[in-house]
């Protein structure tokens, strides 16, 4: 997958940064990345365009050698508002994914989920299997009683968003984007 040819229509859901590799591990050896809820819908895309942005992110984190062995670990942003929430893209994002990548998933860390998440994700416990269900985190406080949760799990605050006190900065999307087509290009 390249932005120049896999992605070449993609480039307003690959713009919003929704599924990003931070760059960065945890203590074992994971890659960390961060999905953002709240930019679903911000744009006009397709759901299959927003898909191949998130194929394209777990590739990247992939490339790394450890990730491939450990596997990866998300932290999730949720939306803000029921209104956002992007059930049908949401609903093909995980069909898509299910048994398709030899993809080691680590564990999803919601940070300062809204109260209606709670709601959700008890019924999307349900529905899930018990390993996966394991494997979902919430939570909840000030920004620097986050950061320590998140510390706990071997994530350390240069791979949490500065929205929430931590060191990566989420403004530098865009220059992310070329620098992946200068690697991709061949120009490093």
């Amino acid at each position: 997958l390249t932005l120049d040819e896999a992605l070449t229509d993609d480039s307003v859901a690959l713009s919003l940064g929704y599924l990003r590799p931070t760059g960065q591990s945890d203590s074992t050896g994971r890659a960390i990345l961060f999905m953002d809820f709240s930019q679903e819908g911000k744009a006009d895309y397709t759901s299959f365009s927003l898909i191949r942005t998130v194929w394209y992110a777990i590739h990247v984190a992939l490339e790394d050698e450890n990730a491939q062995k450990e596997g990866i670990v998300i932290i999730v942003k949720c939306v803000d508002s029921l209104r956002q929430l992007g059930i049908k893209t949401s609903k093909e994002l995980c069909g898509n994914m299910q048994g398709v990548l030899p993809l080691r998933l680590g564990c999803f860390q919601i940070c300062h989920p809204p109260s209606f998440v709670n709601i959700i994700l008890k019924i999307m416990r349900l529905l899930l299997p018990k390993k996966l269900r394991s494997r979902i985190r919430q939570h909840t406080g000030t920004h620097e009683e986050v950061i320590d949760l998140l510390a706990i799990y071997g994530i350390p605050k240069s791979a949490v968003p500065d929205i929430w006190g931590g060191d990566l900065n989420l403004e530098g999307h865009s220059e992310w984007l070329e620098a992946r087509r200068s690697i991709e290009n061949g120009r490093y």
